[in-house]
């Protein structure tokens, strides 16, 4: 049985795991498709556009997509822009889009800091059908997986959601592979939320009556750097709070090449 075709959208470092997901498993990747108006530089290594130029997939905009092209499916991984009625129609099978969050509650922008704010017990990550709007169509797979929301920040929560979300990944495209129809489950309009960028920015600020224990939830919520955290308002200034827990996490990142480092010094000197 021939393996699936597919036009990859994405941006995050995950996309491009998702694409040697696809070539390892034989999928005929025809195009990505890349966003050029959100820089994320600041991750280091390679991009998605730059792996798949270096295995001679061609690299697109979603103006740039030819409309004669057809693909079995088209995929969206943690695509930032809406993909266009145009590209979903380039789809046989589907159009599915693999979001960080378990829909239908948490879509949007502020779906790992609302998961915090509010000490959920159990999150997901989520593949559903395109439509017209964000984070809307109905449900093709969620993949839940328990959590201590107390003990998170938006930092850690990505790194969890982001791996669980691969296995979902690896999930779909076993059930794509079987030609069978894929599932779709309509989303519970009233179980609908979505929240835009300007909203979650809004979330940001600690209400100025909080308790240290608020201050400290506001502040896991929204740990995510180089991105701007949870401030307080002083002197018509924002002081941006860090969280405890935060100094560990950036602790371990800072110093878990210290042993390598170390012995590379010593090394070099004695040669």
């Amino acid at each position: 049985m021939d393996k699936p075709s597919v036009i990859l959208l994405g941006k995050k470092p995950a996309s491009v795991i998702a694409l040697s997901i696809l070539l390892d498993r034989g999928w005929e990747v025809q195009y990505v498709v890349v966003a050029r108006n959100f820089d994320l530089s600041w991750y280091g290594g390679q991009n998605l556009e730059q792996i798949a130029l270096e295995r001679g997939i061609k690299v697109v905009s979603q103006a740039e997509l030819p409309r004669d092209t057809k693909a079995d499916f088209v995929i969206s991984y943690q695509f930032p822009n809406l993909v266009k009625p145009h590209v979903l129609a380039l789809a046989r099978r589907a159009a599915i889009n693999f979001h960080a969050g378990p829909l239908p509650a948490f879509g949007g922008w502020a779906f790992y800091n609302l998961a915090i704010l509010e000490n959920v017990s159990v999150y997901g990550c989520t593949c559903h059908h395109m439509d017209e709007s964000f984070d809307t169509g109905p449900l093709l797979k969620v993949r839940t997986f328990p959590i201590d929301a107390r003990n998170e920040t938006a930092f850690s929560l990505e790194a969890r959601a982001q791996q669980e979300m691969l296995h979902l990944f690896v999930d779909v495209c076993e059930l794509a592979e079987t030609e069978r129809d894929l599932p779709v489950e309509p989303q519970d309009r009233k179980k609908i939320r979505y929240l835009n960028r300007q909203q979650m920015e809004a979330l940001k600020e600690i209400p100025a009556d909080a308790d240290a224990e608020t201050i400290d939830r506001y502040a896991r919520a929204f740990w995510y750097p180089p991105y701007e955290g949870a401030y307080i308002k002083f002197d018509g200034k924002r002081v941006q709070v860090i969280p405890n827990i935060a100094r560990q996490q950036l602790g371990f990142v800072l110093h878990a090449d210290d042993l390598n480092r170390l012995r590379s010094a010593v090394c070099g000197a004695t040669r």
